[in-house]
């Protein structure tokens, strides 16, 4: 049960280790270096350093669900020993919720609105259990757009560099016409460089916000579903 509960985590890990190993290789065959001496502008390199910054945190985002999913299976061990005048009890609600988390927290708000006849109180809690538990890495789907859209600019970037060039050039001759290559493959290699390195981060921060996804959507389906149960078992 212990490593069950701690499955976010190592997925995250599993994909956060193929990541380096690819880096590695990047690094190995020259990409990495090639790429922080040929962009001009530096912009891969800050979407390199938000990308590294956004693992991490989605990092803590994996540990988080994974703790939750732990102190879930702990509240549902414990719950048919817990005697019901507890659950009601605002000082044992406030010294048990964090030891429970996101479980405990469910169930007293669903053992609250049973009285209520129409069934949107009990949808409302769900669709507040949903957001608590998507809260967190949510933030890296707007990191992802973030890290393809700093692409995207440096694409622009670098046709706007290689198109400067033509409309610099002034004199005549194969030295001149060695000069504009020279500066459009530069304005090009700024356009290449940013554009990979902006839908590679995008695309790896995606895979890892997909993997917390579907851990948090099973965490809320074990979350309302052992509730359903214990509830109508001591109902």
């Amino acid at each position: 049960m212990k490593y069950d509960s701690y499955y976010p985590l190592f997925g995250w890990l599993i994909i956060v280790g193929l990541i380096t190993f690819g880096g590695f290789l990047l690094w190995e065959y020259g990409f990495v270096s090639g790429l922080l001496t040929q962009d001009k502008t530096y912009l891969s390199v800050i979407i390199l350093i938000l990308f590294l910054a956004v693992c991490a945190y989605l990092g803590g985002c994996a540990w988080h669900l994974s703790r939750q999913t732990q102190r879930a299976r702990k509240f549902y061990a414990h719950l048919p020993d817990l005697p019901v005048s507890d659950l009601h009890e605002s000082d044992w609600l406030a010294e048990n919720t964090r030891q429970y988390g996101w479980a405990l927290m469910h169930y007293r708000l669903l053992n609250a609105s049973s009285n209520d006849t129409a069934g949107s109180r009990n949808e409302s809690t769900q669709a507040y259990l949903v957001e608590r538990v998507h809260r967190a890495h949510s933030s890296g789907w707007f990191f992802s757009d973030l890290l393809l859209r700093l692409g995207l600019i440096g694409t622009v970037i670098g046709f706007v560099l290689m198109l400067g060039a033509v409309y610099e050039l002034k004199q005549e001759g194969i030295q001149a016409l060695q000069q504009l290559l020279a500066h459009m493959g530069s304005g090009m290699q700024v356009a290449l460089y940013t554009t990979l390195t902006g839908l590679g981060a995008a695309m790896l921060i995606g895979v890892q916000c997909h993997w917390l996804d579907r851990c948090a959507d099973r965490l809320v389906s074990m979350i309302i579903e052992m509730t359903a149960l214990h509830t109508g078992s001591r109902g």
